[in-house]
């Protein structure tokens, strides 16, 4: 799946963005969050967000900027180049969606789709968070 988006959000030009980057963007509400908080809604290390928001930030999509209330904190506010990245990616949902359906079908694509959402159920609620962010730090950060 990585790759089909990977390739879908090239065709689009996007050279600088990796699939690991919208862990953050998604979560990133409209008047802005702190990497803290975008941690925690992903379920990685705030160090993991950090260095995806440096990302986001080095390619225009996202800017960060002085928590208005908390001077040790910063917010994450999503630029146009942000909101026009979020709307490829549901256009590239979109593709794996139809790619893999005329590979599987829709009933099994479903079954697939049924089958992951249980083990991500179950390594939500089952593992240790330490090994959870761990897991996901080294998914989202394989530059494959």
């Amino acid at each position: 799946m990585s790759e089909v988006a990977t390739d879908f959000l090239r065709e689009k030009g996007y050279t600088d963005f990796r699939v690991g980057h919208i862990v953050a963007l998604v979560h990133i509400e409209f008047e802005g969050d702190t990497v803290n908080t975008l941690a925690s809604r992903a379920g990685i290390t705030k160090q993991g967000m950090s260095k995806i928001v440096k990302e986001l930030v080095d390619g225009g999509y996202v800017v960060s900027e002085k928590h208005p209330s908390d001077a040790r904190a910063v917010m994450v506010k999503l630029t146009d180049r942000g909101y026009e990245a979020l709307t490829h990616w549901k256009a590239c949902t979109e593709h794996i969606d139809r790619k893999f359906t005329e590979i599987l079908g829709s009933e099994r694509l479903e079954q697939v789709k049924d089958i992951l959402g249980t083990l991500v159920d179950y390594y939500e609620n089952n593992v240790d968070e330490n090994r959870e962010n761990e897991i996901m730090s080294k998914i989202m950060f394989d530059k494959r």
